[in-house]
Parts: C-alpha cells; structure tokens; sequence
C-alpha cells in the first residue's frame, strides 16, 4: 500500500509535524525526494520525534557530508549511487579517479564524496564522445550527441570498475538501469572533519545491492 504523500519544502526548515504525521500512519518505508538540505532536517525532525522509518532517498538527497550534517539521524537511510563504487572502493579504475583528484589535492589525502566520482565518470563520457565527433564531422552538439551513441556497455578508459557501462541511442537517453544500492552507517558522533570521520569508519556506506531494473517503454521519461 502506498501511502499518501507529505509535502516539505527544498529549504531547511521545521519538519516535526510532517514527522509526526508520518508516525502516525504508520509507514515502514519512506522515500525523500528532495534535496540534501532539506533531507537533513527531516531525518533530524523524525529522528527526535522517535519515527521508525526505514528511509530511502534519491541521488541528490543524501550523501557523506549530509551523513555527517545529520549526524545520527543519518544512520541506516539507504540511497542510490551512480557509480559501482565510492571513494577508495576495490575497482581498478579507482587509479585513474585518484590520479585526477590529485590535480587538485596533491597529497591525495582529502576524500572525495559520491558526487566527486559521478562528476569524474560523467566529463570522461563527454570527453570521449567529444573526440568521437571531432573527428567525425566537427564537435557539433549533433555529432557530440551522435558520439555517445557510438558504443555499447560503454566505459570510459581507465574507469573500469567504477563507472556502470552504459548505453545510449537515439530513442532511449537511459544509460543504465543499474541501481547501486548504499546504506549510509554512522556509529558516533559527526562533529569533525570528513576525512577523519570516513577514515576512523565514523561514517560509512556499505553496499546493500544492485537491482537490475527492466527496460520498460511505460518507464521512459521517469
């Protein structure tokens, strides 16, 4: 049964009613749609209201920094990332994320959020299809388009194990329909740096699994 649903704002803000409306309904899972900011207040708001919920959000909804923003109240909320694995993750293409980040943190000590590595996967795709089309007639935004729809299970060079292989035609933009499912684990206090936090385990995610969704044509577009 799906329940009707509670309506909160993309700003921070006072949730505790939408909190205790959710509590009396009784609801074993529920799903945040909106962005981390606003996210956070909730999970705060249901977690002093003693909702137990199992919560679950989108991409943008949550993420290391919200973990150490919620604190607790982070603990257990499981979220999608658009990649195989996050930072430091056993992937062979983890050399490559890592050699880019070091154009910006030299020391390459800083941890990068899932965001970071959705971003790296994202430009090389570009990247490539980019050299495809300049090769191709010109780096038109027609023949850039037509580059990504040049391979199949494709991987940017050098990611393998990090970004999902994915393809793209014509008629259908949805590249993958994996979903990496993570459960965001927090098991003390947040206050501090991420990179200590990630590093002494404070914060984690662990994998839960991947769902391999079908490619229906009544889901395109969503």
């Amino acid at each position: 049964e799906v329940l009707p649903p509670l309506v909160f704002a993309l700003a921070p803000g006072d949730y505790s009613a939408q909190c205790l409306s959710l509590k009396s309904s009784g609801a074993n899972y529920a799903y945040l749609g909106n962005t981390a900011a606003s996210n956070i207040s909730v999970m705060k708001a249901c977690k002093a209201a003693g909702v137990d919920v199992q919560f679950l959000s989108n991409v943008w909804g949550m993420d290391e920094n919200a973990a150490k923003t919620a604190g607790d109240a982070a603990d257990g909320v499981i979220f999608p990332l658009r990649t195989a694995v996050g930072w430091g993750g056993d992937a062979p293409g983890m050399k490559t994320v890592m050699e880019i980040s070091k154009m910006s943190d030299p020391t390459g000590k800083v941890y990068r959020p899932v965001h970071y590595l959705a971003g790296v996967c994202s430009a090389l795709y570009m990247k490539e299809a980019l050299d495809w089309a300049a090769k191709n007639g010109g780096a038109t935004g027609e023949n850039v388009a037509k580059g990504f729809y040049q391979k199949k299970d494709w991987v940017p060079a050098g990611m393998e194990g990090v970004c999902n292989p994915s393809t793209w035609t014509a008629k259908d933009h949805r590249g993958t329909l994996n979903v990496d499912l993570y459960r965001a684990k927090v098991s003390g206090s947040t206050d501090g740096d991420l990179n200590d936090l990630m590093a002494k385990g404070t914060i984690k995610l662990e994998k839960v699994k991947t769902v391999e969704l079908p490619r229906k044509a009544e889901w395109f577009g969503w």
